[in-house]
């Protein structure tokens, strides 16, 4: 009988990097994961106006954290105003019980075809009693334009109030799940209604993935890097 399975999680170590790179022994290991853990429902929850679709974290030696934001909006994070940077990092060494953080910025370059981004935006339409469909309908159009080979879209709940909650799906074009040199991306949001919880799951295919995408990105001595194109959940 066929199983579900993370797109992501499925090509980890074949086509995709882990998403928390670190070493820990049995005593520290449990430590590590919850830290992970608080640092990205931090990040995620309190900086959503930078449209940051995961967050990466490297442990060096001793106590040094490093964390890869991605965001589509880099702006609101370093602004001419506010550098909130130094923020962040704060915040997080606090999470992380006084620990060294360095905080780096990876732009999205291509934020319509990034799943997470786009069930994001479903989502924040849906809050706004914006009509699931006509929402869904149109960020598949933007995802079509902007070069995507396929798409799937499914929600789930009481979709426009109803009284019995239901899952409606739409899809266009190809999303191979089982080719692992295809490139799909997948994204997970929650639109909280006055009448419960909306789930909205969004699969991308943008592609066959290539050699040159197979490989890590160069890291910069600064604080802002290129975009990437990966997605999904990591491990260890």
């Amino acid at each position: 009988m066929g199983q579900k399975i993370h797109p992501y999680g499925f090509r980890v170590g074949i086509t995709r990097p882990w998403r928390s790179r670190w070493y820990a022994d049995k005593q520290t290991f449990g430590d590590y994961l919850v830290e992970d853990y608080r640092v990205r429902r931090h990040v995620l929850s309190n900086y959503k106006d930078a449209q940051i679709p995961r967050v990466e974290i490297e442990r060096k030696a001793g106590d040094k954290l490093m964390v890869l934001i991605h965001t589509a909006r880099s702006g609101n994070l370093l602004g001419r105003k506010s550098n909130r940077i130094a923020e962040i990092e704060k915040e997080v060494s606090d999470l992380t019980g006084g620990k060294q953080v360095e905080v780096r910025l990876i732009d999205v370059n291509r934020p319509e075809t990034d799943a997470q981004l786009a069930a994001q935006r479903i989502a924040e339409q849906i809050e706004r009693r914006f009509p699931f469909r006509r929402a869904c309908s149109r960020e598949m159009e933007n995802i079509q334009a902007a070069g995507a080979k396929g798409v799937k879209v499914t929600m789930s709940g009481r979709l426009g109030g109803a009284e019995l909650s239901r899952t409606e799906k739409a899809a266009w074009g190809s999303v191979p799940l089982h080719t692992l040199k295809a490139d799909v991306d997948y994204g997970f949001a929650e639109a909280r209604t006055t009448y419960g919880i909306i789930g909205i799951k969004v699969w991308i295919h943008r592609g066959e993935i290539g050699a040159e995408q197979e490989e890590q990105p160069r890291r910069s001595g600064g604080r802002r890097e290129g975009g990437r194109r990966d997605g999904g959940r990591g491990g260890r």
